[in-house]
């Protein structure tokens, strides 16, 4: 469950957002924002289950690659233009460089040099395009002396399991009773959570701005509402509707988060003016 802090941190952007340009009422790019450090450790948490379920594929390429040097004689009577042997060999490499830069991933990642979630990003599509090349190199095999033929077929089968365990990584959210992906279900949860509570604040907040607004008005004295900083002006009315439409919020809580929320957004300068308004409000 999302804090109540990282909540309303959300709504005071949100909130910022929405009168600061009408049309941005909070889309898909601005949650990406919002999110960034939660979805940051959610791609952590990926690339350290991608790496545990993909334990073992890296020798199986190495067995693949064995294996086309064991049936050289088998492939050029397929395709004695060698075109077959060059795709195998294509073949072999690919699905070993994958292995390898899958390997490479979760040290990039522990040494957080950087690059590495655009590794992740590239890497995890990748798995349906070599699922179907393997597919079609299989029918152009199927000549081949049945011992062979197998062979190629258990490694390939093998290497569709390890696809299947990387696309659970790629999309974990269709897979909800996958305990493997238990800590990935959690934290994507909780950045849904924040999102649906922030939304829920911001529009309880937007729904009273009128009265919010004539009583920030009112409290900031000489300092015209027009003045105040768009940031500012966020906190007072999360705040301010807490104090005046949630009677069982001692207001001295709002009060406090609201001078965090200034000092961490604008400065202590913003968060003395915070604190002395909503002071004001919470008197009246």
């Amino acid at each position: 469950m999302a804090s109540r802090r990282l909540v309303r941190q959300a709504a005071v952007q949100l909130l910022y957002a929405r009168f600061a340009s009408p049309k941005n009422q909070g889309g898909p790019e601005f949650w990406d924002l919002v999110n960034d450090k939660a979805a940051l450790d959610f791609d952590r948490a990926r690339v350290k289950v991608l790496s545990h379920l993909q334990q073992g594929r890296e020798a199986l390429t190495e067995k693949l690659q064995r294996l086309l040097i064991e049936c050289v004689t088998p492939i050029l009577a397929a395709d004695p233009t060698e075109k077959l042997a060059r795709d195998l060999k294509a073949v072999s490499a690919r699905e070993h460089l994958w292995a390898e830069d899958c390997g490479n991933l979760r040290r990039l990642t522990n040494a957080d040099t950087g690059g590495w979630r655009q590794e992740l990003q590239k890497l995890l599509p990748e798995v349906g395009e070599l699922c179907q090349t393997r597919v079609e190199i299989l029918q152009r095999i199927e000549g081949f002396p049945p011992a062979q033929f197998e062979k190629f077929t258990d490694i390939f089968e093998k290497l569709d399991k390890y696809d299947a365990r990387a696309r659970m990584v790629h999309f974990p959210e269709n897979y909800p009773e996958q305990r493997d992906l238990d800590h990935l279900h959690r934290l994507s949860n909780e950045m849904k959570e924040l999102e649906k509570e922030a939304i829920k604040l911001a529009d309880h907040v937007e729904a009273e701005v009128a009265t919010i607004d004539k009583a920030i008005d009112t409290a900031s004295a000489n300092f015209d509402i027009e003045r105040i900083s768009k940031v500012d002006l966020a906190i007072l009315r999360l705040a301010g509707w807490e104090i005046m439409k949630l009677p069982e919020l001692d207001a001295a809580i709002s009060i406090n988060e609201a001078v965090d929320l200034a000092r961490s957004f604008s400065g202590t300068e913003s968060a003395s003016f915070v604190n002395g308004v909503l002071d004001k409000i919470s008197k009246t």
